[in-house]
């Protein structure tokens, strides 16, 4: 695979929607966007999966009810179902981004055979992914994202063919499944597939535009394969939007149907019609009973992959602890039972709970291995401060034989937190204690907190005696890793001040408490009068305060809504006094505003939560002028817009959100947001508008219940606005295994103060290159990285930014780089044209400006392999591939009026790979010469029009690109390197074909 060098248009603030939008739209309610699709067809596809599992069998339920009855008050569960659609539909959104120039990504330029092998390649990593069910949960992330990229094609298929058009809402079932050929008549180069469109009283018209009953795709301006240019009234379709230039060519309009307004969609009036029949093509792709990637999956790993999961499974399963004894254990096992304390006091009012709980203990010799089970957490709760460390003056610990027993105790399906600070002495119990966590399906939790090699520090309070440890290396904890990665479970090696988080983590994403953040707030001390309110909505079933520091019970006096003061004396009150915290536990309270008063010495913070079914999610999306949104991955830049969406869960149709609102650390508002409500069945979706200057910490919803009581419910989220900006160039293609690949970025300083950076780029477990440099105000960094694959797993660039004085990471974002293997299929460019001159982009003379190039092209299947070119403009010239024996040298000839195309070879196994070609770094301009007794497609004149069609259609050609070069960022990128070239190589390449290297500012 091999690329031109060319001039790169990066969109930053002024993007066109040019499919589906990949969010929704404010103001356009009948438009629906990847974001609304998906998540409709992935609700349908649920509650046809619950079907067939007979947990929901009410016929007469709509799918959005049977998804909300499965889940039921599991609040947690459904936060987390939620959840992976919104991580599959951003995974669509960098497809959206990076792929906006690769035509068979968007069914676009009539590369639907083409768009047709991507998803076959991306449903066979799924199923390759999926093959491996014992570490199935580590692959959960990579399944999704080859998800991702199929919905993301299938749904564009029936925004941009004239699939709609010929079959209305039918679906195209045979479109990405595993098979050789489509059967279906697809327009070839030679074909013309749309007639000009009409305009009738200056509005373009183009319900009648589509020729002939063949498949066929808009081209777009800007992507990789450019559209044939024709005389007359009938061509080749145009996408249609608003930037598409092609549009202004023969056929001119499009075929667009991704928005539902007409001056944004040329088929605007099929909008609907797409939109359904993407939500069909999706559900049938995910859930058919016989193609359906469920049936490709299985069951159970379809559940993981979609969370389509309660924690109604955790009553059967067992909370377990192996815990290391030693003397130097003690600060660890301090970190477990605060972390522990934690989770119950949460969690003990939850109907989801383990069914027991287990402490298995040991040390040194594997005698003094032992275990206890229990029902009531308050007892495990006990046991754990009745632990005693001592001994271990060597460093091995008997830690298989302590595991052996964990699994011995616990039930099926179960974690087990393993705790230790020493290797495994009995390292050669490990098949064993594999066998038994298979066997089982158990998936074991290593916390490690030494390696035997570190100086221990004194044993801890809990110890009779005082003694120093220092402990010898005999191992490694590879043992733990091995036992990990052949079972899916996981291995922390941590400090011992992070037992605490890590500990308390891991137990929340199994047990989660379903307790909702209500509010905080600093309550001073004072009479009575002056209390602080507490809203109570109706959606709250158990309202928990917790109030620190506190010397008494009575130093805090809690009201109930009719003003009495709670006595705590009923059972549905509870009040418990821990250290210096105050825990105040109301059971079903009563609905209203609920007030605090402090009676003690000192200022409190107050920290209320609440067993509830409602709560949210949120996200922050920057928006473009054209429309277009999509997912910040970093941090927001000064004084840009963006949107903060929130998706609130269990919100019935009387009750209503009025606010968004942002707040500082202390509480303080620093921004309400007023919002507007997405139309949807599935979820309750709100949006609001805002400009980022000042920094936030919390995110807060305001609204009122259908009785009128006031809903508050608060999450953490950091937004702090900076002025350098992060962005990563689009990469055309796959990485190539064992070759080298550039990877280009810009980093800009929208600011005025000149500032020092740090760019790290790692690959998810090192370093791949630490770039520094200073950047004055308004500058640009353009910078480059190179990376050669070794295996065919898809790789991961994190990309980290920081300051200089400054803390923290201020931008970073992550790239999936897929790999594909040469020796499949490749296609090497060996000569590149010459750029076409600018005097030679436009209609009237491009055909006069000549240019050759040569590719070579290989495949172990060569003689069984094809050859194909995006239009019939360019000519190519080979011999017989029945002769060769593995490559074949192409030469290839053409003008100027084709700016870009793909030689494509595809093997006889849908290997395919490409080589793009871009001939000019501006869009052609339109010459049209007016023709007599034809019917024309000029707009007709108005007062303020001139009556030449030639000189107004180059005017407006010229226009629109002053306005296209005024809102882009030119610069030049080198994206592939090939086996037979040499980093340098490709970029003198680059310099000689007359490209621009300075970046326009």
């Amino acid at each position: 695979m091999s690329f031109v060098c060319g001039i790169l248009l990066i969109l930053y603030s002024t993007g066109t929607v040019s499919c589906f939008p990949a969010n929704d739209i404010v103001g356009e309610p009948r438009t629906k966007s990847h974001s609304y699709i998906t998540l409709e067809a992935i609700y349908k596809t649920t509650a046809t999966f619950l079907e067939r599992l007979q947990i929901a069998n009410d016929t007469k339920q709509s799918p959005s009810l049977k998804v909300s009855t499965f889940f039921g008050s599991d609040g947690d569960s459904l936060q987390k179902f939620l959840s992976t659609i919104a991580e599959i539909n951003n995974r669509m959104n960098e497809v959206k981004r990076d792929k906006a120039f690769e035509s068979q990504y968007n069914v676009n330029g009539e590369r639907i055979i083409e768009a047709h092998l991507l998803i076959k390649r991306f449903r066979n990593n799924v199923k390759t992914l999926s093959g491996n069910k014992r570490n199935i949960k580590n692959k959960l992330l990579p399944i999704r994202a080859n998800i991702a990229n199929i919905l993301y094609i299938i749904q564009e298929f029936y925004s941009n063919t004239n699939w709609i058009e010929l079959h209305g809402s039918t679906i195209y079932k045979d479109f990405g499944q595993d098979i050789d050929e489509l059967e279906v008549d697809i327009a070839s180069t030679k074909e013309n597939t749309c007639t000009n469109c009409e305009y009738v009283n200056g509005v373009e018209r183009c319900e009648n535009n589509i020729i002939g009953t063949k498949l066929t795709s808009g081209y777009k301006s800007g992507q990789d394969v450019s559209k044939p240019l024709k005389q007359g009234n009938d061509g080749k379709c145009s996408h249609g939007t608003r930037d598409d230039v092609s549009k202004n060519f023969t056929a001119v309009g499009g075929i667009y149907k991704g928005r539902s307004i007409q001056t944004e969609a040329p088929h605007s009036y099929l909008h609907e019609a797409a939109a359904a029949a993407a939500v069909k093509a999706t559900e049938y792709y995910l859930i058919d009973q016989e193609r359906g990637l469920h049936q490709l999956m299985g069951e159970e790993t379809f559940r993981d992959v979609f969370s389509i999961r309660t924690r109604e499974d955790i009553i059967k399963t067992s909370l377990t602890f192996v815990i290391d004894v030693t003397g130097s254990m003690g600060d660890d096992i301090n970190g477990v039972k605060t972390a522990t304390k934690n989770i119950v006091n949460e969690a003990k009012d939850s109907a989801f709970v383990p069914k027991n709980y287990i402490l298995v203990t040991f040390s040194d010799p594997a005698s003094l291995t032992t275990g206890r089970e229990t029902s009531d957490p308050y007892t495990m709760l006990d046991w754990l401060d009745e632990i005693i460390v001592s001994g271990g003056d060597d460093c091995p610990e008997y830690a298989m034989t302590g595991l052996l027993k964990g699994i011995e105790m616990s039930n099926n399906n179960s974690k087990i937190y393993v705790l230790t600070d020493a290797d495994a002495k009995d390292e050669h119990l490990r098949d064993e204690v594999t066998n038994g966590i298979r066997r089982k399906n158990l998936e074991p939790v290593f916390i490690i907190t030494g390696q035997c090699s570190r100086k221990k520090r004194d044993v801890s309070q809990h110890s009779e005696e005082h003694t120093n440890f220092h402990r010898e290396k005999r191992s490694s904890i590879s043992v733990f890793e091995k036992i990990a990665r052949e079972t899916g479970g996981k291995v922390y090696e941590i400090k011992v001040a992070e037992v605490e988080i890590i500990v308390e983590k891991e137990i929340k994403e199994t047990f989660p408490s379903s307790n909702v953040f209500v509010t905080w707030f600093e309550l001073p001390m004072g009479p009575l009068t002056n209390t602080k309110e507490i809203p109570v909505d109706g959606y709250i079933k158990t309202l928990r305060i917790a109030v620190q520091p506190v010397r008494s019970k009575s130093d805090v006096a809690l009201f109930s809504p009719n003003g009495t003061v709670v006595s705590f004396e009923e059972k549905h009150e509870q009040r418990e006094l821990s250290r210096d915290m105050l825990t105040l536990l109301i059971k079903n309270p009563e609905e209203g505003e609920w007030r605090l008063a402090n009676n003690g010495a000192n200022a409190v913070s107050v920290n209320v939560t609440a067993q509830s079914a409602l709560d949210f999610s949120s996200s922050i999306l920057e928006i473009s002028t054209g429309g277009e949104s999509y997912q910040l991955s970093g941090n927001p830049i000064t004084g840009n817009g963006y949107s903060v969406v929130v998706d609130i869960q269990n919100l019935n149709k009387n009750s209503t959100c009025s606010d968004i609102v942002l707040l500082d650390d202390n509480g303080n508002d620093v921004m309400e947001i007023p919002v507007d409500r997405i139309p949807s069945m599935w979820i309750a979706r709100y949006t609001g508008h805002f400009v980022a200057n000042n920094k936030s910490s919390v995110i807060q919803i305001r609204g009122t219940d259908d009785q009128g009581n006031p809903i508050l419910r608060t999450r953490y989220m950091s937004i702090m606005p900076v002025s350098v900006q992060l962005h990563i160039v689009p990469l055309f293609g796959d990485l190539r295994l064992y070759e080298a690949s550039n990877i280009s970025f810009l980093l800009t300083n929208t600011g005025d103060v000149s500032v020092q950076f740090v760019v790290t780029i790692s690959n998810g477990t090192a370093d791949v290159s630490i770039q520094k440099g200073n950047l004055d105000g308004k500058e640009i960094y353009n910078g480059l990285v190179t990376i050669t694959p070794n295996s065919l797993e898809t790789q991961l660039l994190n990309f980290h930014v920081t300051l200089e004085n400054y803390t923290g990471t201020i931008q970073s974002e992550t790239r999936r780089y897929y790999v594909s293997d040469a020796r499949n299929a490749d296609c090497t460019v060996i000569e590149y044209p010459m750029m076409c001159p600018i005097e030679s982009l436009n209609t009237g003379n491009c055909s006069s400006y000549k240019w050759t190039a040569f590719v070579e092209v290989s495949s172990g299947t060569i003689r069984e392999s094809k050859i194909k070119v995006s239009t019939d403009e360019v000519v190519i010239d080979h011999h017989n591939l029945t002769d060769a024996n593995f490559s074949v040298e192409i030469s290839i000839s053409g003008h100027c009026c084709t700016e870009s195309f793909v030689i494509s070879i595809i093997d006889k196994n849908s290997y395919f790979d490409q080589c793009r070609f871009v001939l000019s770094n501006q869009p052609l301009t339109v010459v049209r010469i007016p023709m007599t007794n034809i019917q024309t497609t000029e707009k007709e004149p108005t007062p303020t029009q001139g009556d030449d069609p030639p000189v107004l259609q180059m005017a407006l050609g010229f226009g629109f690109l002053g306005i296209i070069l005024l809102g882009l960022l030119i610069f030049i990128i080198c994206i592939k390197m090939r086996s037979r070239q040499s980093v340098q190589e490709e970029t003198a390449n680059c310099q000689k074909l007359n490209t621009y290297e300075k970046v326009v500012k």
